[in-house]
């Protein structure tokens, strides 16, 4: 794909990957959530490449790793958000609100009741208001069709998809067919659970060692040009 920059997500894991939730203490959790906030730190370097490779303007885009302490598992997340399109309150209510926004996460490594060790990994996620959902749909079909080419090889990213309690939304194949469905089905929740809040559109990906390394640079480099997208469509 254009515009990846070299991405080693087991070189950035590899700090984390002596610490199992269950058997942590509370220095070690301490100690994870800092190493987890300076993981994240050294993605923001590769993905700030890929958002300005893809079109955006330093001034536009904000970043800040926000803690997690009432969550050892996953010890905080790394948001970027529009600074041009939020409210201005405080970082936090700005990051966790925006009308779109990219974020990131590690994952410590679990242990199950049979004692199997899940190793660490990413969280990948771009999250969509309301007013988002209306921006993907103005988007030209060339832009899915661009990124949907670039992504498809001898395999496609298994659990590219969109959250959703009660269906299966994969992204591929046909990622623009796949947006309007996934935003019609939150218009959908949202009106029958009559919420006031829109049920948000989430593209979701994990990632850890047992899935091929290019996936996982494929994949934010995806999330990253949608991102980018968007924020171009909003300014217009």
């Amino acid at each position: 794909m254009e515009n990846i920059p070299a991405l080693d997500p087991n070189a950035l894991l590899k700090p984390l990957k002596s610490y199992v939730v269950e058997d942590l203490s509370n220095a070690d959790i301490a100690t994870s959530a800092t190493l987890a906030a300076t993981t994240l730190s050294e993605l923001a370097v590769p993905v700030l490449k890929m958002l300005s490779g893809a079109g955006a303007q330093a001034d536009d885009i904000a970043l800040q790793f926000f803690p997690d302490p009432d969550d050892p598992s996953t010890p905080g997340n790394l948001y970027f958000w529009p600074t041009t399109r939020t409210s201005k309150e405080s970082a936090y209510a700005d990051a966790h609100n925006a009308e779109y926004s990219l974020r990131a996460a590690v994952f410590l490594s679990e242990r199950d009741d049979y004692g199997v060790v899940y190793p660490a990994g990413f969280n990948l996620l771009l999250k969509l208001q309301a007013s988002a959902c209306e921006l993907i749909k103005q988007l030209s079909p060339s832009v899915f069709e661009k990124l949907e080419f670039q992504l498809k090889g001898a395999s496609l990213p298994k659990g590219f998809e969109f959250l959703d309690d009660s269906q299966h939304l994969p992204l591929l194949p046909n990622m623009r067919r796949q947006f309007i469905k996934a935003i019609d089905r939150a218009h959908a929740v949202t009106a029958k659970a009559r919420r006031t809040e829109f049920e948000a559109v989430m593209l979701h990906y994990i990632w850890d060692e047992t899935e091929p390394e290019k996936d996982f640079a494929a994949v934010l480099s995806t999330l990253a040009a949608l991102f980018v997208a968007i924020h171009q469509q909003a300014k217009r």
